[in-house]
C-alpha cells in the first residue's frame, strides 16, 4: 500500500483517518490562513482553495526530502474547515474574546460547516478537490457552562470554537445533519472508498 501523507497537525484528523483503518503520516502545511487572500466569495471555494494550498505546500516541502529510490511518493491528503452562519465565514478564533463571540452567536441557531478537501497524487500529480457540507444546531446553554468552557483551552485550534464529538460528549445540546466527521474536520464517509483506491493503486 502507498504512503498516505496527511498535511495536518491535527490530532483530530489523524485520529478520524486512524479509526477508518489508515495509518496517515503527518506533516504540518506551515500554512497561516491569514496571508490568503481570496476572490472568491464562497465559502465552498474558500476551504477547497485552502486545502488546495496546504496540499501543494506540503509537496514541495517533501520533494527536498525524497530519496527517488523509494519508489512512489505516495498519496498527500489535506483539508481545511469552516463554519458559515447567515452568510458570515467563522473560521478559528484567535482569542477568548473572539471564541466567546462566536459561540454566543452560534448558540440557538443553526450554521453550515464545510470541510474542503484535497487529494494529490504524487506520482502522477492527478489531483481530486471537493467539499462536504454539514448543518448543526446548537441549542441554548447556560451561561455558568459557556464561561468555564471559555476559561479551559478546548475552543483553541477550532473552526467556530468547538469540536463536535467534544461537545455532544460534555452534553451540549448540540446536533448535525450530514456526516459529523466533516464537522470534525475530515468527511470520513465521502473519503475512505476514495483513499482506498488511490492508495491500492487505483485512479
Amino acid at each position: 500500500m502507498r504512503t498516505l501523507w496527511l498535511a495536518s497537525s491535527s490530532p483530530r484528523r489523524k485520529q478520524l483517518l486512524q479509526e477508518a483503518g489508515f495509518n496517515p503520516t503527518c506533516i504540518s502545511s506551515c500554512l497561516d490562513d491569514d496571508q490568503l487572500r481570496f476572490t472568491e466569495q464562497s465559502v465552498l471555494g474558500i476551504c477547497a482553495a485552502r486545502a488546495w494550498f496546504k496540499a501543494l505546500g506540503v509537496h514541495r516541502n517533501l520533494l527536498e526530502q525524497d530519496d527517488t529510490e523509494l519508489g512512489s511518493r505516495g498519496i498527500l491528503l489535506a483539508a481545511d474547515t469552516m463554519c458559515e452562519l447567515d452568510g458570515k465565514v467563522l473560521g478559528k478564533p484567535g482569542n477568548r474574546s473572539e471564541a466567546e463571540q462566536m459561540l454566543t452567536a452560534l448558540i440557538g441557531s443553526s450554521h453550515r460547516t464545510i470541510t474542503g478537501v484535497a487529494l494529490l497524487d504524487r506520482d502522477s500529480m492527478s489531483r481530486s478537490i471537493w467539499c462536504d457540507v454539514a448543518d448543526v444546531s446548537m441549542g441554548s446553554l447556560d451561561g455558568h457552562l459557556l464561561e468555564k468552557y471559555l476559561d479551559s483551552p478546548e475552543w483553541q485550534g477550532k473552526s467556530g470554537g468547538y469540536n463536535l464529538a467534544d461537545r455532544v460528549a460534555a452534553g451540549w445540546p448540540v446536533s448535525c445533519v450530514g456526516d459529523p466527521s466533516t464537522v470534525m474536520g475530515l468527511p470520513i464517509r465521502r473519503l475512505r472508498p476514495q483513499l482506498e483506491r488511490l492508495l491500492n493503486g487505483g485512479p
